[in-house]
This record gives structure tokens, sequence and C-alpha cells, in this order.
């Protein structure tokens, strides 16, 4: 708000205070204007009185520090690829940098390092529709891959609750017998037969395919009880998960030369190792999909909401040139 509207509430409060008596917080209700932004503007004005210079800013106890403003440019411009979300919790896991992504994101736009960007409209997913624990759903697609000049086809399933390719192969046809004897290698890397399961099996999520449509396919589910849902004809996005998990693969292979077979299994191999092992996951609180599948994805939330209290602590103090440190109390106990 302009100096001269400032002055203007400032001179209504202080006239209705000495006519009718109201408070403060009374008038600046009717005007509109809110308390916190009210003492700001008198503070200010206060240090504009003393000395006649323009007021000093007033401390933010919570500013990221000098160093750390620094480690995120330097980090930012070694991963130019990555987000700001992303890159503030790769941060934090690998102990560069305790900020928040919006945190991260102000200081990459100050260095000039970010682009605005429309967010697109996205569908977000019912919870009756999303899968509540591991190896509950599996989705499947086939994604066409040209190796050498040659149509390949890329068969991969992926755990819907944690994001996890549980088994991908490149295909050299996708009919029945092929993609049946690839859903077999995916059910074997549970490790358990059938009847050892103290679950029922994953139920399958697929297209229309010829593939997926076949006796043989239809052969390996019922020998592994296992339940076939196929999505509606023409509706890609029923199955949405796996499609965007290709696209993402697709991404990654950009700029790979695929000659042969061999070669382009290796690289898909590599490519899935990414998306397994390294890559954070804005569906998954950006964690791996391994930490979900595998892991304990509410252990490594509890570390990187400590690292960020210790270092929230640690800038206040730095912040406020607090000379006598302190140690921040730990949640959850008591001291004696």
């Amino acid at each position: 708000m302009p100096a001269e509207l400032q002055e203007q509430v400032h001179e209504e409060v202080e006239r209705t205070q000495q006519r009718s008596g109201w408070p403060a917080r009374k008038t600046l209700a009717v005007l509109g204007v809110s308390r916190t932004s009210y003492y700001r503007w008198c503070r200010e004005q206060a240090w504009a009185r003393s000395d006649g210079a323009s007021p000093p800013p007033p401390v933010q106890v919570y500013e990221a520090l000098a160093e750390e403003k620094e480690a995120v440019v330097a980090y930012a411009r070694k991963q130019a690829a990555l987000r700001h979300r992303e890159l503030a919790w790769r941060m934090v896991d690998e102990d560069v940098a305790y900020l928040s992504p919006s945190t991260v994101y102000r200081v990459l736009r100050e260095a000039q390092l970010i682009c605005p960007w429309k967010r697109r409209e996205k569908r977000y997913r019912d919870e009756w529709e999303k899968a509540k624990r591991c190896d509950e759903r599996w989705a499947t697609d086939i994604l066409q891959v040209k190796v050498g000049g040659q149509e390949y086809f890329l068969v991969a399933f992926l755990d819907e609750y944690s994001r996890y390719i549980v088994h991908h192969e490149l295909l050299i046809s996708m009919d029945g017998p092929t993609v049946s004897l690839a859903a077999q290698a995916a059910v074997e890397t549970l490790g358990r037969e059938p009847e050892d399961w103290d679950w029922q099996g994953p139920e399958i999520r697929s297209d229309n395919g010829s593939g997926y449509l076949s006796r043989e396919f239809r052969d390996v589910l019922r020998e592994h009880g296992l339940s076939h849902h196929r999505i509606k004809p023409h509706c890609p996005e029923e199955n949405g998960l796996i499609e965007r998990a290709y696209r993402t693969f697709r991404e990654a292979l950009d700029g790979e030369e695929l000659k042969n077979l061999l070669q382009a299994r290796d690289v898909l191999k590599r490519i899935v190792q990414w998306y397994n092992h390294e890559r954070l996951h804005s569906a998954l609180g950006y964690l791996r999909p391994v930490d979900y599948y595998r892991g304990n994805p509410e252990q490594l939330q509890v570390v990187r909401r400590g690292k960020l209290a210790q270092a929230r602590h640690a800038r206040r103090e730095a912040n406020l040139k607090i000379r006598q440190l302190t140690l921040p109390l730990t949640r959850g106990k008591k001291t004696a």
C-alpha cells in the first residue's frame, strides 16, 4: 500500500479512537486492514521519523542464510533438469541445505534460475481408486520402442501404491504367449507361491490389447489366482499411472541411440533402475518408489522433518545474532 494511504489509515485510527474510544483492531476491521500490516506500518513510520532516512528492513527470523543460498544456487546449476521441489528434498537428503521447497523457489527466482510456468489441469483420483498397500494392484501396458529401425515392445508391471516397476521386458512381439511369459516373470518377483500368500494377489489392470485378451495371459492369471481388470476402450486415463511412467521413460530415452536389442535392453534396465531407486516421485512426497515398495517411508519423513527443524532453529539464532546458542527442544520428550 502506498505511504500516503498508510498515513491516512493511521490518522483515521487515531481520530476514531479519540472520538468514540474504539480500539484500533475494531477500526481496522471496519477498514478491512489487517492488524499485522498496520502495526508494521507504524514501526516503519517510527523508524522514518527518527532519523529521516528510509526504514531498515525488519529482521526475518527464519530467512535463509547467505551460505545456504549459495549452496542452493550451486546445487541447482549442477542439477539443471530438476525442479525446485525435487531439488529441495534432494538437498535435505544429501545434507546440502535444509530449506523448504517454497524457500528454494524464492532463492532460485532471485538468482534468475527459474521461470514461472502455468500449471496444467490435473485429474486427481478419488480415494477409493487408490491402492492402499503394496502389491494390491499392478498396472501394465505395452510401449513401442524403435531399435535399429525396427519396432520392439516394452511391457512393464507397475505397483500402483509405490509406483515401483516390479518387472519389465523388451519383447520382439506382443502376442499372447510372449506377454503371458512376461506376466509369469512379474509374478515370480513376489518370491512365494500363491498358496503361501497372506493376502489376495495383486489385481492386474491393463487395456484391451490382444496380448492381454489372449488365452495364455488369462491362464497365467488363473494359475496364480489373480484378478484382471480391463479399462474401458479408448480411455487410457484409467490406466494413467503406467502411462505417466512411460512418459518418463520416453523423456529418458531422448538422446539415446538404440542400435540393437541387447544394447536397448541394457539402456532400459538402467532407466528402470534410476526410476525405482534414484528418481524422487512427487506423488510419494518426493521419496523414491523403492522407499515405499520395500522401505519405511514414515521413518524417512521423520528424519527429514528433524533436519528441517534443526536448521530452522539454527537459522533463527544466526539471524538474531544470539551469542549463547541453545539446542532445540525435542518433540515428544519431556525434560526434567
